[in-house]
């Protein structure tokens, strides 16, 4: 298994602190793209995070003793999350590709719409979470993609278990 390498540590650290600020400075500005930031600052943002990787690196066994208790994951924007289908989410889906099916043949727009195999309650797809209302709350948007050329909006779904929920990969 590769791991990343610093220079890539420093780009994640970078996008997880501008998702945490609003992508805004300390001081209130917007935050530059990476691209932007030039070499020196680009060469500390790669220091800081080769320092906690090698923290991590040194001191796993150390750190998990710490702690009794695993700290929980928590949901943040852009995490892949698995979203099961309710029998409404699915009536949905296949109502939005007949609809467009049936429009298409009448008009010949070249339009692009809903194309898909069959979906049904209980079908687990990947999804990501695209916005987070409170961060101490598991309730979040999440885009589902759909086993077709379409996505679903899956507005204010909680984590847990079966229809209507999401739940972090391989708990599903």
């Amino acid at each position: 298994m590769s791991h990343p390498s610093s220079m890539e540590l420093a780009q994640y650290a970078y996008a997880a602190y501008g998702a945490a600020t609003h992508y805004r400075t300390h001081d209130g500005r917007q935050m530059p793209e990476w691209e932007e930031l030039g070499d020196r600052i680009q060469q500390a943002w790669v220091a800081a995070a080769a320092a906690v990787a090698q923290v991590v690196i040194e001191q796993p066994a150390e750190s998990a003793v710490r702690s009794e208790q695993p700290t929980p994951q928590r949901p943040s924007i852009g995490r892949i999350v698995h979203y099961t289908l309710t029998e409404q989410d699915a009536a949905q889906i296949n109502r939005l590709r007949q609809e467009y099916q049936s429009s298409a043949r009448l008009t010949g727009t070249g339009f692009v719409g809903h194309v898909g195999n069959h979906a049904q309650e209980g079908d687990v797809y990947p999804a990501m979470i695209v916005r987070i209302f409170d961060p101490r709350s598991t309730t979040a948007n999440l885009k589902v993609l759909l086993d077709g050329n379409d996505e679903f909006w899956a507005t204010s779904r909680q984590l847990g278990d079966g229809p209507s929920f999401w739940a972090w990969p391989g708990r599903v």
